[in-house]
């Protein structure tokens, strides 16, 4: 349908707000689900400048992030550094020599900025100084500092649990990471972004994709909740001539934003632009060209490439820089078929081809919903330090995928009985692990 020039404009602009202001509020939409409000006097949840040790892996129930790693235990924080700086304590790797953890940050906009662990920071721990863009004030004497883009800071720390019984040793790790405001500092109110969120708090790609909510009520909300968060995080000094490109359709950054305001043609293709743009991101995250394995590279730090961050925000929410981590993702076999349960798959890796990774290595198994699939065995990802899985006499490791079980279940990855996908992680990659070639999925007679 041909649109008059006005809501032809306006399309245009939803189309692109939406894209680049996706991930924004991804990460404003998972602050308000996993930080407490000061009215919320009831809830368990942690407020801003505080820290949830998270009691164990990721399990299937969990359902606040998307693509979660199921090998490792988080320990999340949300910062609001616009009222002062924020100390972060880095645990002292030397007590606990050969486990692999990280403090991941990310500003408002998923870049990971930063990732504080054993590789850069001192052995014996560390105090670590986070600024917002606007400090200005005095540090100690040597402080370590890091400068953050945005004042609203997510931390996603990651400790390696190799099973059940390993589980003490790695709450130990995760315990001494704390965090508390620098001396002097009044605790910052939530940003209105969070404590004033219209709508519910449904991923708007899923409310239009799989829900079918009515486009026009995702897009009031969704630009209601970005006006907002613009004015709060204007983003980087590159993107201001896009976000000023908005305002020729009714979006400004600031707290008055109304869509009842609006002239009927900005509405007609705001809301048209959302919608495309949405099922855009959607197919995007499903892949366009059958491949056995797709590598992202571009994880974590995205600079102008506002696609590739609004698809790592809808499929991998808080995704790690490939320094940091490698990840692989197969939705297809060997011949091009698309992964299902039903059918018996295996993975194998000769001995002399194992996944080039320096702290460690796992398969996870996600369901067509991007969660954890439930199991009997509770069992959603396979590595190098699973100890259940039985080897060949040369060395070689097959694993076996679907939803039958096989004679013997060491070696077995549970799947739906219907479609999934896998993602491989390596943990600091080897040098050239970008260029290795993941062996493909084989579908068995």
């Amino acid at each position: 349908m041909r649109l008059e020039p006005r809501a032809a404009l306006a399309r245009s602009v939803g189309f692109s707000a939406f894209i680049y202001g996706y991930p924004l509020l991804e990460s404003l939409r998972t602050c308000r689900l996993q930080a407490r409000l000061p009215d919320e006097t009831a809830s368990t949840r942690p407020g801003l400048n505080e820290l949830l040790h998270w009691a164990g892996p990721t399990q299937a129930e969990d359902r606040d992030v998307v693509t979660p790693a199921n090998d490792l235990m988080y320990t999340t924080g949300w910062f609001n550094l616009a009222a002062g700086p924020v100390c972060l304590q880095v645990p002292a790797a030397a007590r606990h020599p050969g486990r692999y953890f990280v403090l991941a940050l990310y500003d408002a906009y998923t870049e990971n900025f930063e990732n504080l662990g054993p590789r850069n920071c001192s052995a014996q721990g560390e105090t670590v100084w986070l600024l917002g863009p606007g400090f200005n004030g005095h540090l100690p004497e040597g402080a370590r500092i890091v400068q953050c883009s945005t004042n609203l800071v997510w931390l996603i720390a990651r400790v390696l649990v190799a099973d059940e019984a390993d589980l003490p040793a790695a709450k130990r790790l995760q315990a001494e990471m704390a965090v508390h405001l620098a001396p002097g500092t009044p605790a910052a109110p939530p940003p209105p972004s969070m404590a004033q969120w219209s709508g519910d708090t449904t991923d708007p790609v899923a409310a239009l994709t799989e829900q079918g909510r009515e486009a026009a009520e995702v897009a009031r909300h969704f630009y209601a909740n970005l006006s907002r968060a613009l004015a709060e995080c204007p983003g980087r000094a590159e993107d201001a001539g896009l976000i000023a490109w908005f305002a020729s359709a009714g979006l400004r950054a600031g707290p008055g934003f109304e869509w009842a305001g609006l002239e009927h043609a900005q509405r007609e293709g705001l809301t048209q632009g959302l919608a495309e743009a949405a099922e855009l991101l959607a197919s995007q995250a499903r892949m366009r060209v059958p491949r056995p394995w797709v590598m992202s590279l571009r994880n974590g730090r995205y600079g102008t490439q506002y696609m590739a961050r609004a698809v790592v925000a809808y499929i991998g929410l808080g995704a790690l820089h490939p320094s940091e981590a490698l990840y692989a993702a197969s939705y297809f076999d060997s011949q091009l078929q698309v992964l299902d349960g039903t059918q018996h798959y295996t993975l194998h890796f000769d001995a002399a081809e194992v996944p080039p990774a320096e702290a460690f290595w796992s398969v996870t198994l996600y369901d067509a919903d991007r969660f954890l699939f439930p199991n009997p065995l509770r069992r959603h990802a396979v590595g190098d330090r699973s100890r259940h899985l039985q080897r060949g006499p040369d060395g070689s490791l097959t694993l076996r995928i679907g939803h039958a079980a096989p004679a013997s279940t060491a070696n077995w990855l549970p799947a739906p009985a219907g479609r999934f996908y896998l993602v491989l992680r390596l943990y600091h990659p080897t040098e050239g692990a970008a260029h290795w070639r993941i062996p493909p999925l084989h579908a068995q007679a």
